[in-house]
């Protein structure tokens, strides 16, 4: 899916490529590698296999309105997950291509109201185009559903080597918009096929929900003037997660050269660098001359499409960067797991969080390929509201740096200003090309692919996370003697909600809801209340008693004492 480049700290990836009809990953993995039971060193974390998917299974999301798993294979299939009783898995298949019209999807999101939106891209060539269609329900709460076109790009250059392609998509919080990456047609930059980057390529496209036929040109300042473009300089952001604050973050992997792979907070209007940066790393190919041979960070074992000396060469017609634009850097990470890289001048392999360094934001060549956060706060201790990322790839480069991959990382991010830093560490490892993650309440689904022939028999795997204690029998004297904020229930709702609290003394406090912009919706409390546990109820108007729009919506409690909690609601009407 994706290919790396490298810097001063990290490895490469593996990019699409297109093998016979379909576009698949192409990864430097290693078979017979004896993946067995994923394990975890931790007694708070079960690991269970529940199913066997099929070989080009690519996607794994939950339908926000009937609560359902499904899975995307790269061959057109969706497969709905039945989660048995004795926590084992039977699948069906809900629709395939000749329904919804893509030969080779790589992306699929839902929205509030269960509409599916699928990205794919044409098969084979160096030219091609990508189409982005959606699958809205005929009855509330079944898979019948009426398939329609939102969008198709005008034929462009995707590249036929590194053809990362459109891929990763979600719905925004406001339920109005999709963010769908268009990857990288080249490792850094390079000339190939006559093209380098082009106006599709290497960006985060923005688009209605309600579009119909959409024709996306291959222009970038054409995109920006229609509205179209959401961010650029993005090298292949294969998935998107929302965070419990409502910011967004993307996984991005580097090319051939050791830079580290990125985890980005996606943003309108920003510019992630590539292809004249990665993991912070300058591209060295905008300096001329360059000598690949003695470049520190090229492993000579890279694949380098194939030919790592051409793809890898001087190029005195490289591209100066755009004028009067700062790039934006990626999350800090701390370690200490996942931070290796190499020294940028000697290309000796360091550890960052050893010698107190940070790492923009994996080794490189992990590959992160996919993400999700705990935006509801279910988790207990330090997994409460982090993100979880799972990386496919292994190989020589990798390996080289001194770390493994596919496994799955726990990622504990503070926000420093106007940027995000990092704690990374390993959760399970053992898995077999990891490429779907979706975390429901406290269970963590990980979707092993079989895209590679080195697993012909892909698992998907239930991990259940320590769960925050809950205002039970046993728990509620602990409860009422500390402040406390609870999940709502239900959530999503429609058209009411509960949402509990606990104060330890007398004493005035508030409650309050709010939009994802952080624009006020409606004081539910605002006074003296008695020590112990409240419910109030929320019945989806604003401040003047109007019904308000599905979506994303945050309530925050907080009291003279100085105790504050926010959480996050999703109303669907």
């Amino acid at each position: 899916m994706m290919k790396c480049t490298s810097a001063s700290r990290r490895a490469e990836r593996f990019p699409f490529r297109s093998l016979q009809v379909l576009p698949v990953l192409f990864c430097l993995l290693v078979p017979g590698t004896g993946h067995a039971q994923p394990r975890t060193n931790r007694s708070d974390i079960a690991i269970k296999q529940i199913g066997i998917v099929n070989g080009p299974s690519v996607r794994i999301r939950r339908d926000p309105s009937s609560g359902n798993l499904y899975i995307l294979q790269n061959n057109g299939i969706i497969r709905r997950v039945d989660l048995g009783t004795a926590d084992t898995a039977s699948f069906t298949t809900v629709y395939q291509s000749s329904d919804h019209g893509l030969g080779a999807p790589l992306g699929m999101a839902f929205g509030l109201d269960g509409t599916i939106y699928l990205v794919g891209n044409d098969s084979t060539g160096v030219i091609g185009t990508a189409r982005i269609v959606k699958g809205a329900r005929d009855i509330a709460g079944s898979d019948h559903r009426t398939w329609s076109l939102l969008a198709e790009t005008v034929p462009f250059p995707y590249g036929n080597v590194y053809n990362h392609r459109m891929s990763g998509i979600v719905v925004n919080l406001h339920g109005d918009s999709l963010y769908v990456n268009s990857g990288a047609a080249t490792d850094h930059g390079e000339l190939r096929d006559g093209n380098r980057e082009v106006g599709l390529t290497s960006v985060i496209l923005k688009l209605p929900v309600n579009g119909q036929n959409i024709t996306l040109p291959d222009n970038r300042d054409s995109l920006r003037s229609l509205g179209y473009l959401l961010a650029e300089g993005n090298r292949n952001t294969f998935d998107f997660a929302y965070a419990g604050n409502g910011d967004l973050f993307g996984v991005d992997n580097s090319g051939d050269r050791d830079d580290p792979d990125e985890m980005n907070w996606i943003r309108e209007g920003h510019h992630y660098g590539f292809p004249w940066r990665m993991g912070q790393d300058n591209t060295p190919q905008q300096f001329t001359p360059y000598a690949p041979k003695s470049d520190p960070l090229l492993n000579s074992h890279a694949w380098g499409g194939g030919n790592l000396y051409a793809t890898f060469s001087n190029d005195p017609g490289y591209p100066h960067p755009p004028d009067s634009v700062t790039f934006t850097d990626p999350v800090l990470s701390h370690g200490p797991d996942a931070d290796k890289f190499r020294d940028t001048l000697t290309g000796t392999v360091k550890d960052a969080s050893d010698l107190g360094l940070t790492i923009p934001t994996f080794t490189s060549h992990r590959s992160p390929d996919g993400i999700v956060f705990d935006r509801d706060s279910v988790l207990a201790g330090d997994l409460m509201g982090g993100a979880f990322v799972i990386c496919l790839a292994t190989g020589v480069p990798l390996t080289a740096l001194g770390d493994d991959s596919q496994d799955l990382l726990h990622v504990a991010l503070t926000k420093v200003g106007d940027h995000y830093e990092a704690q990374v560490t390993k959760l399970v490892t053992g898995f077999n090309s990891p490429l779907g993650i979706e975390l429901v309440g406290n269970k963590l689904f990980v979707m092993e692919t079989g895209l590679e022939a080195f697993n012909p028999a892909p698992k998907l795997w239930e991990i259940v996370l320590p769960k925050k204690a809950v205002t039970s029998v046993n728990h509620q004297q602990e409860l009422l003697n500390t402040f406390a904020l609870l999940q709502n229930y239900p959530n999503p709702f429609n058209p009411a909600t509960a949402i509990t609290f606990s104060v330890p003394v007398n004493g005035p406090v508030q409650l309050s809801v709010y939009s994802v912009l952080g624009q006020p919706v409606r004081t539910l409390l605002s006074g003296n209340v008695a020590a112990g546990s409240h419910t109030v109820q929320w019945d989806g108007n604003d401040s003047r008693g109007r019904p308000v729009g599905s979506g994303t919506y945050f309530y925050r409690f907080s009291s003279p004492s100085g105790y504050t909690a926010t959480m996050r609601m999703i109303l669907l009407r």
